[in-house]
């Protein structure tokens, strides 16, 4: 969408480390599904989802959902292998996903679709408690969830707000619920550093391959070649 933010700006003004952003371009590859959450609202919840989902080709069909049950029925009816999106999962406004919507999501995923969504949430166990909070899902269905980004928001009226990718986290199994997750990435809030903790066992691509797209990332990033036409050209490499 024109003036989004790409990763490669959220990367050069300190939101994400090129490591995190390798891991969801390897996540985006395998067309994983994934949840941005935050306690605090206003953390950039929407801001990175959109960038990770700017990580995929053009050809991958997304699908912001309303929340209608004609939208579900007809997103079941013609799967294209696409995403559908949620604004968030929440009852908070009239616009979010709650309740039974909730359970169509996930219902409408298992005809052939990819869900990408936001919550609020500081662990991956409170972020499954508001998933399953909406409605009986099923362990099968929350494991579709393979990676959570989650979000942390620092400053007062005095000082400028800082927006930072706190962890990344892989999701391996969900069992009674409770997900079975290993952090990959976390932010040090005290020197404002990140550092990869953990190595991804679900993605396709290799460590030597997460590692060189990082490089790659930070390259530009550090360039100052952050536009969606950069991105688009180093996807394509």
């Amino acid at each position: 969408m024109p003036g989004a933010l790409t990763v490669l700006d959220l990367i050069q003004n300190g939101t994400m480390s090129a490591e995190m952003a390798a891991t969801m371009w390897g996540a985006m590859d395998d067309r994983s599904s994934f949840i941005v959450a935050a306690g605090p609202r206003q953390a950039g919840k929407s801001t990175n989802t959109n960038a990770i989902l700017g990580m995929l080709p053009d050809d991958v069909a997304l699908h912001d959902l309303s929340g209608e049950t004609s939208q579900f029925t007809s997103l079941a009816a013609s799967p294209d292998g696409g995403y559908i999106v949620v604004a968030e999962f929440s009852n908070h406004m009239p616009i979010y996903l709650r309740g039974e919507q909730v359970m169509q999501v996930f219902q409408t995923a298992e005809k052939g679709y990819s869900i990408a969504g936001t919550l609020h949430a500081d662990t991956p166990e409170d972020l499954f408690y508001e998933l399953r909070s909406h409605g009986p899902l099923r362990d099968d269905d929350l494991a579709r969830i393979r990676y959570l980004v989650f979000l942390a928001m620092r400053g007062t009226m005095e000082k400028p707000l800082l927006r930072r990718v706190a962890s990344v986290w892989e999701v391996t199994n969900v069992t009674g619920g409770t997900p079975a997750a290993q952090m990959l990435h976390q932010w040090n809030g005290a020197d404002d550093s990140f550092k990869v903790v953990g190595a991804p066992t679900l993605l396709t691509a290799t460590g030597t391959e997460l590692a060189d797209r990082a490089a790659r990332l930070r390259t530009l990033a550090v360039a100052g070649q952050t536009s969606a036409e950069d991105l688009a050209s180093l996807l394509a490499g």
